[in-house]
């Protein structure tokens, strides 16, 4: 099957020629059909989407899809709501939301009036044409939904035989007002709405949100779908700006949907998020092709590293194995995220030594993990055995859970650790920056690329402004080196701590003795 052409290649007229061939030599008709077949087929495609897509529009859908495309097979479907989708380029969000939903609406009448909307006419048009042109040519389609053609049927404007509206519309262009009959929009699909041009330019940024809210969403119908789909190439991109609106609670105030082409990255369990399209082996050498940065933002919708203040270059690493380690003081810190007992949230331990002669930091070990409590303190209890030191943990909204928390796992393992508790009162963005920025900068804090979770914790600094990456790793960061920046800790030779000395130590009877004081429990 050759490829799909290419609207950049032609004019309209000869682009649509091509697609014409192109579903003529594409699609075959069923085979072997019976009505029987034929009404078991349409009973099946108008509740599963991914069944339509891929039995009348194989020419565009021949990949297997990925667990994801289901998700957005719902997403197509909502009421009254507004939903924002990133996701990585060539991962078939177009051709899935604004080509294959849209046929489907328009097939089982299941919209009265839809909006293709794009930063041009023409960008929209090139949207709607495909449309036309299946409805129109493709056998499979006219052998079970009949002749779909209307009275109105230009490529940016038509209306199919079962009532359907269709239009194509540029930015800032007359939306309100618009109907078919006595419909107004029910559905607006926005794709290809900035580029790299446009969304530097905070006043048409600013100008195309606007727009959106008040002429797009404010026009459309009962049960409407507002669906805007696209990439977050930019930190203040209209899309990125959508997806970081909040309700007065602080919750997102749409449907918001980040996807990455790697899963995990970094961790044991990395997976890329289609395989049938990109395996781990296209995506590593995308990577190396595109360079971190590049690949980051158009295939992982990490943006923000352009304003950062750790910039990618400043980060120095060392390794161990070449290193007999100098004796340092050290310090652990424990960020147990900010919501309290929740099972799998966010969790960050650092372990971070300090070279008193060179006053140069070394990040020993970093644990950035999706966890529940239990699995957050048996990694805490491991990292100080390993290193020693002092161990702090941020007691922020959480004092009485971490009171219940510490107590019930050393009660479990038999033994405490010397915590001490921080309580945090300035912004944590400032924070970390404030502390962090100039050792890196310098490269007075040094990683070991490879090690633990050390590269998750580099990438969550480079994307510190990004509202949309974690920043549990960075946090717990700035706690390590504010700890023994703080004075009153001993040097410590670096080596494990061996059982025999583990069992010796004294412990302490009561949890609440000295817990949230500036000296902790020992």
């Amino acid at each position: 099957m050759r490829k799909r052409p290419n609207i950049t290649e032609y004019r309209f007229d000869q682009w649509a020629d091509d697609l014409k061939a192109w579903i003529q030599e594409s699609v075959s008709p069923f085979e072997d059909d019976s009505p029987e077949k034929q009404q078991a087929r349409k009973a099946r495609a108008q509740w599963d989407k991914l069944y339509f897509m891929q039995t009348y529009l194989p020419h565009y859908f021949s990949k297997p899809f990925g667990d994801f495309h289901e998700e957005w097979a719902d997403l197509g479907d909502i009421r009254d709501e507004c939903a924002f989708v990133a996701a990585p380029r060539e991962h078939a969000k177009s051709t899935f939301f604004t080509f294959g939903d849209v046929v489907h609406d328009i097939c089982y009448a299941l919209r009265r009036f839809v909006l293709i909307i794009s930063d041009t006419n023409d960008q929209a048009t090139g949207f709607t044409l495909p449309i036309r042109l299946e409805l129109e040519d493709n056998p499979r389609i006219r052998h079970d939904f009949g002749d779909l053609r209307g009275p109105t049927w230009t490529q940016s404007d038509f209306t199919t035989s079962n009532g359907v509206r269709l239009l194509a519309r540029g930015r800032g262009e007359k939306v309100r007002g618009l109907k078919n009959r006595q419909h107004r929009p029910d559905k607006a699909v926005v794709d290809d709405f900035e580029n790299d041009i446009n969304v530097e330019n905070p006043t048409l940024v600013k100008k195309g949100k606007a727009w959106l809210l008040k002429a797009v969403i404010g026009s459309l119908g009962e049960g409407f779908c507002f669906l805007m789909i696209g990439n977050l190439f930019h930190p203040k991109s209209v899309l990125a700006q959508f997806m970081a609106d909040k309700d007065e609670e602080g919750n997102p105030l749409y449907i918001s949907k980040i996807y990455q082409a790697i899963l995990d990255f970094g961790k044991a369990t990395e997976r890329p998020l289609w395989p049938d399209a990109w395996s781990m082996e296209r995506l590593v050498k995308k990577r190396r092709s595109m360079g971190t940065v590049a690949f980051n933002a158009e295939m992982m919708n990490l943006t923000g590293s352009e304003e950062s203040p750790f910039k990618e270059p400043w980060f120095k690493y060392y390794e161990r194995v070449q290193l007999i380690m100098p004796e340092m003081i050290v310090a652990t810190f424990v960020d147990p995220s900010a919501k309290s007992g929740e099972a799998n949230d966010f969790k960050a331990i650092v372990t971070v030594g300090l070279e008193r002669q060179k006053m140069m930091f070394r990040c020993l070990h970093a644990w950035i993990r999706h966890a529940s409590p239990g699995e957050m303190f048996a990694a805490a209890y491991r990292q100080y055995d390993q290193y020693g030191g002092a161990i702090g943990i941020e007691d922020n909204m959480l004092e009485d859970f971490l009171h219940e928390a510490i107590y019930n796992y050393a009660k479990e393992v038999k033994r405490y650790l010397p915590w001490r508790a921080v309580h945090h009162s300035t912004n944590k963005e400032a924070r970390i920056i404030g502390t962090l920025s100039y050792l890196v900068e310098h490269g007075k804090l040094l990683f070991e690329k490879g090690h633990s979770d050390q590269d998750l914790l580099v990438e969550q600094l480079i994307y510190i402004l990004n509202k949309n990456v974690n920043d549990d790793g960075p946090d717990a960061l700035e706690g390590a080196v504010r700890l023994i920046q703080s004075g009153g800790l001993m040097e410590y030779a670096y080596h494990p701590v061996r059982s025999k000395e583990l069992s010796d130590m004294e412990r302490p009877v009561s949890i609440t003795a000295g817990f949230g004081r500036k000296e902790g429990l020992w």
